[in-house]
């Protein structure tokens, strides 16, 4: 017998032979044939461990014993269990797979009842020591029994990352910490592998606490380093107890310009409706992540009455820790998927009972299917083309309301006369009532597509709401006004409820879409208009210029950041010791004088260089001492392009700025520059002074005076904007910060419903508002983090090998 090798070494002895018995499988099948043949020709032994002819090769075999059966045939009987198999009819062999199939697979009873620890802890990767058996003698090993089963060679059992999988596993889909402790989890966990051990609730509890502290390190790394602000959306929930909940969630654009929504916290706070509650978890929140000087606007959910109040107190509260641009006036939004409820509740409301008639007569129908026949067989006698179906809506989802309403208007005529044919149905609505139905359902569509468009968009950048909101405003605005007392009745209170949102937020809306190429201002002019009047418009649209230029002079006056290759540039210089020419001219052993930090802001609103400044774009040529004369152009701030090829840079030259912006005269070059020959050398410096000299267009002014881009449906605003941040540094982090605003609490990228948002859906049941507020807070935020971050199972060192089983019989 062999001696013990380490588990690696025999492993590959195991692998070896499993490769030998591939690669001479058909010569064992003949070889057995031949055997076959041998042994039918001389008389068995009496014992049937006793064989004649070539030894079989076949791992099987040491399993399996060659037995008599009736007449010629021969059968493999199992040495453990002793079932037979059929082996050999006389002719043809049949092969060893069912044979390997009964050990490898478990089926055989012996193995189940005696080898169930070597088969748990081998598929574990823990090495065996070999053991005796019945047959073997004395001090003798048996021979290792090899098998190839279905797995990972080498795979091992890690405890903490199980449970690591398991407590998001409860975050992600909202199991109770207790499901680890009832009988059926845990008879579950013990089939698929015993030596996973969940203690209790508590330990669940723990690991989901651990987790989210390394998710929230995480993430506090990427807020350190956005470039721009952050947004927060507030949410409140209530319980069943007089406590509530408030949910922040943070909305920025990364540096490469992608969307990005993240909860921040969920905290407990005693009376969530007071006018404090907000203004101290906006503040423990801000603290939490250290985000006070990047905090840009506020979205709030709260109905219309308590907003005013809400806005008023977060202003005077935050405004005097933390400067707020524009004097907040951009500062607290209010959520437009709320108010598209409120507004389509009200329409709701206005009909409500002969919505109640109209869903009491859909119930009559579906009620059983011999009435549903007989509705179809009138709705064909009286040829109604429609093809929409009667359905019950869901009162909390206004879109189900809706289709309900939509449907039974069609077969309006039908339940006419399914009254006069069935005496048990009374509840058709008259004809003023399905009158109501029609008014109602147009201006439900007018809000259903405005709040599809918002659900659908993938990335819900601010800039799309100001499309959907002129449209509502300028359609309300013009019902409330009609004769029809039935289309004024109805639009009446979902004009005022909307005309207020339309005024609290019409301005961010339009800061918002002017900062989309394929609007700008154009578009907010022509609405403006459209809503106001010819006399009226041009005075909002007025508004709207002077709060963008304040913001703008805003951004102005923030330093802007080095860009990456102008950072790698100097970095560079530094290495080669300082041979580098910037922006304009400079040279070897020169610095340039305060390039690239904008432009400074006068008193008198012209926007001047503060020093020798230059485009982001602008050419940066590196001269050596020795190198022929620099030809080319240099293009400035202002699009004036200086001719180069008859100026010769000398390695000790530099045009130097005063702070005022011009040229010094007193600087003379350590050796006189060389001119081409056409005697134009003082031209040539008249051309440079002139392009320093003369004042540059602000960014906004030059961003809005280009033509729109083409309105195309793969067009992308964010890729539109970071191919163009070099172009307009300053206007490129204005339109960050803007287009990153949370104008709806729901919709794309949340999660959430259009259709259903509101406060009446943010009540946490009995089990979650027992919960400790920290692991509550813990559960909703990692459930957020992970959803952006799928979890995977490592894959083996080895994926797809077979893992080799080894029996000690």
């Amino acid at each position: 017998m062999s001696e013990l090798m380490d588990p690696e070494q025999h492993q590959l002895v195991l692998a070896e032979d499993i490769d030998q018995e591939h690669l001479h499988e058909h010569e064992h099948e003949h070889e057995q044939e031949q055997e076959v043949e041998h042994e039918q020709e001389e008389e068995p032994e009496p014992t049937p461990t006793a064989t004649r002819g070539r030894k079989k090769k076949s791992l099987v075999w040491q399993h399996f014993t060659v037995v008599n059966g009736p007449g010629r045939m021969k059968r493999a009987c199992c040495n453990l269990c002793k079932q037979t198999f059929a082996y050999s009819d006389g002719s043809k062999v049949a092969g060893t797979s069912h044979l390997k199939r009964h050990i490898t697979l478990g089926s055989c009873p012996m193995l189940k009842a005696t080898d169930r620890d070597h088969q748990y802890l081998l598929n574990s990767g823990v090495p065996q020591t070999a053991t005796q058996t019945p047959e073997a003698s004395p001090g003798e090993r048996p021979a290792k029994r090899r098998y190839r089963v279905s797995g990972f060679s080498g795979a091992t059992f890690d405890h903490n990352l199980s449970l690591s999988n398991l407590a998001k596993m409860v975050v992600l889909h909202d199991y109770p910490l207790h499901v680890v402790e009832q009988p059926a989890f845990l008879a579950f966990v013990e089939s698929l592998q015993p030596r996973f051990q969940v203690h209790d609730a508590t330990s669940v509890e723990a690991e989901v606490l651990s987790l989210y502290h390394k998710e929230k390190h995480n993430l506090m790394q990427v807020f350190g380093s956005i470039p721009g602000r952050i947004s927060l959306a507030i949410s409140l929930w209530t319980t069943s107890q007089t406590l509530g909940y408030v949910g922040l969630h943070g909305q920025f654009i990364d540096s490469d310009w992608k969307l990005h929504r993240r909860m921040l916290n969920y905290l407990m706070v005693t009376s969530p409706h007071s006018e404090n509650a907000l203004s101290e978890a906006i503040e423990v929140s801000l603290s939490d992540w250290n985000l006070k000087s990047k905090l840009f606007t506020i979205t709030l959910d709260n109905n219309c009455s308590s907003h005013d109040i809400y806005s008023a107190n977060l202003r005077d509260h935050l405004s005097n820790k933390d400067a707020l641009l524009l004097k907040g006036q951009l500062f607290v939004v209010r959520c437009y998927a709320h108010v598209l409820n409120n507004v389509a509740q009200d329409v709701i409301a206005s009909i409500h009972g002969i919505i109640y008639n109209i869903r009491e007569s859909v119930k009559f129908i579906k009620a059983s299917p011999s009435r549903e026949e007989k509705f179809a067989e009138i709705a064909l006698q009286l040829e109604i083309p429609s093809t929409k179906t009667l359905s019950l809506d869901t009162t909390t989802q206004w879109n189900t309301t809706y289709s309900m309403l939509c449907a039974a208007l069609e077969y309006k005529q039908a339940f006419n006369l399914l009254e006069t044919c069935d005496d048990n149905y009374n509840e058709a609505p008259s004809a003023e009532d399905w009158r109501k139905v029609e008014v109602a359902c147009v201006y439900l569509k007018l809000l259903h597509d405005s709040a599809n468009t918002v659900n659908n968009t993938e990335e819900p950048t601010s800039n799309i709401f100001y499309h959907e909101a002129w449209k509502i405003q300028l359609e309300l605005k013009g019902s409330v006004q009609s004769k029809d007392p039935v289309v004024s009745s109805i639009t009446k209170e979902m004009y005022d409820k909307f005309e207020k949102y339309w005024r609290d937020c019409s301005l961010i809306l339009a800061v918002a879409v002017v900062m989309d190429p394929r609007y700008k201002m154009k578009l907010v002019d022509f609405s403006f208009k459209r809503i106001y009047g010819n006399e009226e418009g041009p005075k909002y649209v007025k508004m709207v210029e002077d709060a963008l230029m304040e913001l703008y002079n805003e951004y102005v006056a923030q330093p802007l950041p080095l860009t990456p290759a102008y950072v790698e540039q100097q970095q560079q210089e530094v290495a080669d010791g300082g041979e580098h020419i910037e922006t304009g001219i400079t040279t070897k052993n020169n610095t340039v004088s305060n390039v690239g930090n904008g432009v400074e802001e006068h008193e008198n609103g012209g926007d001047q260089p503060k020093e020798a400044q230059v485009d982001d774009m602008a050419v940066k040529m590196e001269v050596d001492a020795s190198e022929a004369p620099v030809e080319g152009e240099i293009e400035m701030n202002n699009n004036v392009t200086i001719q180069t090829e008859d100026i010769e840079v000398n390695n000790n030259v530099s045009i130097q700025m005063e702070e005022d912006g011009n040229a010094r005269d007193d600087i003379q070059p350590a050796a006189p520059i060389a001119s081409t020959g056409d005697g134009l050398l003082d031209f040539d410096i008249y051309l440079s002074e002139m392009a320093v000299n003369q004042p540059k267009k602000p960014e906004l002014e030059q961003y809005l005076e280009e033509m729109l881009q083409p309105r195309t449906n793969d067009f992308n605003i964010l890729t539109w904007w970071k191919m163009n941040s070099f172009k307009y540094p300053t206007l490129s982090k204005l339109a960050r910060d803007i287009l990153a605003i949370p104008m709806a609490m729901a919709g794309g990228g949340t999660g959430l419903s259009v259709f259903g948002a509101g406060s009446a859906n943010r009540i946490l049941d009995d089990y979650r508002s027992s919960m400790r507020p920290d692991t509550l807070e813990a559960i909703f935020c990692a459930k957020d983090w992970y959803q952006y971050m799928p979890t995977s199972v490592p894959e083996p060192t080895t994926p797809g090998a077979m893992a080799l089983v080894q029996f000690d019989m």
